[in-house]
């Protein structure tokens, strides 16, 4: 879905600009303030299949809550202080999940999705940690 932005004078340009969601155009309208989201992505060269990384470029702003930052295309951060306050963090594979979990923090995935953890796989060492 691509929607037409009428702030002008938030552009560079002073052109239109066409914006990914609705939340977009309306924190390119009102955010105090906006920047181009730097989350990574990979992506794959079609002729040769080498894989490379880009930024991301879509508009981004800071979450009405405060929480944190998001961008048009979905892409979120919430701040470190916040997942520590709510006992939850970021996890970038399994065993990085799993000794979050053993710490009693929940994982969640960079994309915000909670893991998929076997809870059985922590009982013997969160069990092993108790008795120390």
């Amino acid at each position: 879905m691509s929607i037409t932005c009428g702030n002008r004078a938030g552009h560079d340009d002073g052109k239109p600009a066409i914006h990914a969601t609705i939340d977009a155009v309306r924190a390119c309208c009102t955010a105090g303030l906006v920047w181009a989201c730097d989350w990574l992505l990979a992506r794959t060269h079609p002729e040769d299949g080498e894989t490379y990384t880009v930024e991301c470029g879509g508009l981004s702003w800071h979450l009405p809550d405060g929480r944190g930052t998001t961008c048009e295309f979905g892409h979120s951060h919430i701040y470190a202080e916040v997942r520590q306050d709510e006992r939850w963090d970021y996890a970038e594979d399994d065993e990085e999940a799993k000794r979050l979990a053993r710490l009693g923090v929940a994982p969640f995935t960079m994309d915000g999705k909670p893991f998929d953890i076997d809870s059985d796989a922590l009982l013997y060492p969160a069990g092993l940690t108790s008795a120390l």
